[in-house]
């Protein structure tokens, strides 16, 4: 399945290889892509070679796959992403010179392939998988498409273009890779891994294959980053000055400016939680960490009620309400999504949230739980809910609208937050 254990680039100046690198910089292609040509250029630049002539103080290597022989996302012939997660830790694990930190670019479905690989590395009792996955201290996504029900389109286009039938067992998987993206989001929070994410601005076989919305992972302070270029040049840089390699540049210089540090992941993760403090200290609300801890927390669907919004809408007599319901609480969603990677609007985000939460569930359930009217129930909503947040989140420089609160409320219902009934 791997086409070769992960293959050194070295410097062209051999003599240069660092013996005692910083950073493992790993390359790792998509479908129907290889080791080497998914790098390279129309005037035959290799991009691994100018990343390893350009930091000697690091090691830079290219993984390779066979992309036909994937198969499902956990069963059924062929191998998995799974499967193939935990191939490619074991080719790493296996080199004879580790780097204490461990940095991945990784292009279109080759950054699905390294989240399931940091979760298997997490999940394994393996220890030296376990190691390789604390050393991730960032990862680049070009053209990588996270997005749910984005992800089986994407498949769809790229297998139209006469990739291996075998991927569109993939299609059938939303949920699962879904599921994926919501672990590394939630990892990369908790942990600090640094992520920069790129997506194309041109078309590939007649339509734009990953756009800004697909591109994006969801990762506080991450926000997508336009290529001019389409889903297969991305990749290849042209020169020095190609402002994809200038910023995977500045990319990797900022997690070597912070080998000095604590030994923990850092770069824009953490620095993305020390703004989000220095937010919350201005406004005297939560700390950074809590306001990021919270961040997570509504961003994610509740263990507690598992009920999708138009059943808790429904049960609540309030039929008439899913359809307006829905389109807000999508709405909400995208512009939460638009806005991941600006930590002042993410920050007034989670304090609209939870103040919606905080309010909704001391005066309006109490209201349900009496068993009082609809009416009665929309005056509570109205009176301790949406006037009060209006007022309150609203400033000289960024009102706050009732239909924005709205949003967050559905949003809140959907994620399983608050409920509209007793039970």
């Amino acid at each position: 399945m791997i086409e070769e254990a992960p293959t050194l680039i070295s410097p062209t100046d051999a003599t240069l290889l660092s013996l005692s690198p910083d950073i493992d910089i790993i390359f790792l292609h998509g479908l129907a892509g290889d080791r080497f040509s998914t790098w390279t250029n129309s005037e035959e630049e290799f991009w691994p070679q100018v990343i390893a002539d350009t930091f000697q103080n690091c090691r830079v290597y290219t993984c390779g796959f066979k992309s036909s022989k994937l198969s499902s996302v956990k069963t059924g012939e062929g191998t998995s992403i799974m499967d193939l997660g935990g191939m490619i830790a074991d080719g790493l694990v296996c080199r004879e010179v580790l780097a204490p930190k461990t940095l991945f670019i990784c292009h279109s479905l080759g950054g699905l392939v390294v989240k399931q690989m940091i979760r298997k590395c997490s999940d394994s009792a393996d220890k030296d998988f376990n190691e390789l996955g604390r050393s991730c201290v960032g990862v680049a996504f070009l053209a990588t498409p996270h997005q749910g029900s984005e992800v089986a389109s994407t498949l769809n286009t790229i297998l139209s273009s006469g990739a291996s039938k075998q991927l569109a067992q993939l299609t059938d998987s939303d949920e699962d890779l879904f599921d994926l993206n919501e672990y590394f989001r939630a990892r990369a929070g908790r942990t600090g891994i640094a992520v920069k994410s790129f997506y194309e601005t041109e078309k590939t076989w007649g339509i734009q294959v990953v756009d800004k919305i697909s591109g994006n992972p969801g990762v506080y302070g991450s926000d997508p980053i336009g290529v001019e270029g389409d889903h297969i040049t991305i990749c290849k840089p042209s020169g020095a000055e190609a402002p994809v390699h200038r910023s995977v540049c500045k990319f990797i210089r900022d997690q070597l400016k912070s080998r000095d540090g604590d030994g923990g992941p850092s770069g824009e993760g953490q620095q993305g939680m020390a703004k989000v403090a220095d937010l919350g200290a201005e406004n005297s609300s939560p700390s950074g960490v809590e306001m990021l801890s919270d961040f997570e927390v509504f961003t994610q669907i509740s263990e507690d009620d598992r009920r999708d919004l138009e059943t808790k809408l429904t049960v609540a007599d309030r039929e008439y309400l899913v359809r307006v319901a829905k389109r807000k609480k999508e709405r909400f969603h995208m512009d939460l999504r638009r806005h991941i990677g600006q930590p002042a609007a993410v920050a007034r985000y989670v304090r609209l949230m939870a103040d919606v939460e905080s309010r909704f569930n001391r005066h309006v359930a109490r209201v349900i739980a009496e068993g009082r009217d609809q009416a009665e129930v929309d005056v509570a909503i109205q009176d301790y809910v949406l006037d009060p947040c209006v007022a309150v989140h609203s400033t000289a420089d960024q009102a706050i609208s009732a239909h924005a609160v709205d949003g967050a409320l559905y949003y809140l219902a959907g994620n399983c937050h608050i409920a509209w009934d007793n039970d």
